[in-house]
Parts: C-alpha cells; sequence; structure tokens
C-alpha cells in the first residue's frame, strides 16, 4: 500500500513540459540546422559565416516540393497588379506567431513572406487576416538578402525570406 501511494505522488508531481518534434518541413528544417550549427552566435566571424551558410540553404528549400507544407500561413492583403504585363490577382502571405502553440515552437520565431499569384476565383475565396496552409509552385525565387537571422539579446528570430508562387490551392485553419 506504502508503494502505491508514493507511486501516485510521483505521478501527480509536476510535468517537465516535453520538447515537441517540429512537425512542419520548414520548421523541421530550420531545427535541423540550428542544431548541426551549435556555434552560431559564438562570435561574429562565427555568426556571419553560419548566416550565409543559412541564407543559401534557405534560397536551396524554396525548390523543394514541401517548402510550403503545412506551413501556416495568413492572408495580409489581396490586390490586382500585372506580372509581365498580365493582369493578375496577388495574394500575400505571411507567417504569424500563436500564443495557442508551445511557446518554443520555432514557428513563433520565423518570418516568411509568400506573393502568392491567385486566380479571380482563389482571390475571391481568400479573407485578409484569416490563416491557410497553401500549396503552389515556386514561380520566383526570394533573394538572399532577404534572409536574416535576427540576433538581438537573447532573443532569436529567423526570417526565411520572401518568394512568389503560383498558387495550386489553399486549406483554411
Amino acid at each position: 500500500m506504502l508503494l502505491y501511494g508514493i507511486a501516485l505522488l510521483v505521478s501527480c508531481g509536476p510535468k517537465k513540459e516535453e520538447k515537441v518534434k517540429p512537425q512542419i518541413f520548414l520548421e523541421q528544417k530550420l531545427s535541423d540546422f540550428i542544431t548541426s550549427n551549435p556555434d552560431w552566435t559564438k562570435d561574429e566571424a562565427t555568426e556571419k559565416e553560419t548566416t550565409e551558410k543559412f541564407k543559401h540553404k534557405l534560397i536551396n528549400l524554396s525548390n523543394e516540393a514541401e517548402f510550403l507544407k503545412d506551413m501556416p500561413l495568413q492572408v495580409k492583403e489581396i490586390k490586382d497588379t500585372s506580372i509581365n504585363e498580365i493582369r493578375t490577382k496577388i495574394a500575400t502571405f505571411k507567417a504569424f506567431g500563436d500564443t495557442s502553440r508551445n511557446a518554443a515552437s520555432l514557428l513563433n520565431y520565423m518570418q516568411l513572406q509568400i506573393t502568392g499569384i491567385v486566380s479571380e476565383a482563389q482571390a475571391n475565396e481568400l479573407v485578409v487576416d484569416k490563416k491557410y496552409t497553401i500549396t503552389g509552385s515556386l514561380h520566383k525565387q526570394g533573394k538572399r538578402s532577404d534572409v536574416k537571422f535576427i540576433h538581438v539579446s537573447d532573443f532569436r528570430g529567423y526570417d526565411l525570406g520572401k518568394y512568389t508562387f503560383l498558387i495550386n490551392g489553399f486549406k483554411s485553419l
């Protein structure tokens, strides 16, 4: 009986928050990069060199079919524009922080902007400020200069850049 009581007390004690393995492609790739570069902020020279590797890695990842897979994005704007003198609709999607996520989730520290080329019908279905996952094919690769590591005191953030995609579909979150 005494053993049962001890077991009950131990099982009811404070629980440690378990680290959740990233499930989203970009979050996993960022986590892998951080893990493989533990000295990223060791000194100024190492930070600069590692950030350059990070920029190349992100630009290359944008060519991957899974680049946007399950990435939660929020519509910020829908507008008419011209691309190569062809009238089209553009939806601007951005990554967002979310208090309902695990506080340690890298998604809360990632910035990403997708300029989505959408059809008239898609533009009519999208709602500004609503959150979606999107699928699409890369139309224009981002610039390395847009990919940044934000390191201020103890804060670390990751700007993954700006890319243009032809949007094939989207799902509301």
